[in-house]
């Protein structure tokens, strides 16, 4: 099975072919230039490394979010601007989920932060003891709220994340069992998206989507909403 992941979640975007559960080729970008104008080329030629065209791609994988919502937003469109001329299978993969990827199997709880802002994080927590298996579902708070939840943990805990620093800084003093991940795991990777999707095919986890299908998933409004909504209910 040949498989595509992207990744525009966040700052940074990625590209990733997997063939089989190999990685073949992995492109990533973090110039500062919009995601608009750098992902189709990235796609492009993370398929042209790899040797293989679109149309070689059994499944092309999302991560849908949460995150920058400008960023998934052109995430999901560029797979479903791909997907639905040729007829491709799609799968959404949670942004928090590829995020914790790299740390299964370490023994720790994993918990995948993302700074959402305003003193709050996107985020998920994941026992690594034996696998990456999920703990909670996305969700979007502060990052005191997240401590209460951490505090009767009883067993390390690693922030993994753009938001990992941040809370890390606020509840070291009151958590010791908390560290970071290392800053060179600490980011999503189209590999990572692929991997997960190429997994979840394996042992019947994967929710196969049509292009039409495939949403952004934002965990909450966005500011333009939320003020909006602020200002409908004065």
């Amino acid at each position: 099975m040949k498989i595509l992941g992207v990744d525009s979640s966040a700052t940074a975007a990625s590209a990733a072919v997997l063939c089989d559960g190999k990685v073949l080729s992995l492109s990533f970008s973090n110039t500062g230039l919009t995601h608009s104008q750098t992902l189709l080329p990235m796609i492009e030629s993370t398929l042209k490394i790899a040797g293989v065209s679109v149309n070689d791609i059994d499944l092309l994988a999302i991560s849908n979010g949460p995150g920058s919502f400008t960023g998934v937003r052109i995430g999901v469109a560029a797979v479903k601007g791909i997907a639905q001329p040729l007829d491709k299978k799609c799968a959404a993969i949670s942004t928090l989920e590829v995020i914790a990827k790299p740390l299964e199997n370490t023994g720790c709880c994993a918990v995948a932060v993302m700074d959402a802002r305003c003193n709050q994080v996107y985020t998920a927590r994941f026992d690594c003891t034996d696998g990456l298996n999920r703990m909670t579902p996305d969700e979007a708070i502060t990052i005191d709220e997240l401590y209460e939840k951490l505090k009767d943990v009883n067993k390390p805990i690693v922030l993994i994340g753009d938001g990992a620093r941040v809370t890390y800084n606020k509840i070291t003093d009151k958590l010791k069992c908390v560290s970071m991940a290392p800053a060179s795991i600490c980011y999503q990777s189209a590999a990572d998206v692929a991997l997960l999707a190429y997994e979840k095919s394996e042992n019947g986890s994967l929710e196969i989507l049509g292009a039409n299908d495939v949403l952004p998933n934002y965990l909450r409004l966005s500011q333009a909403e939320r003020e909006l909504k602020k200002k409908n209910n004065n």
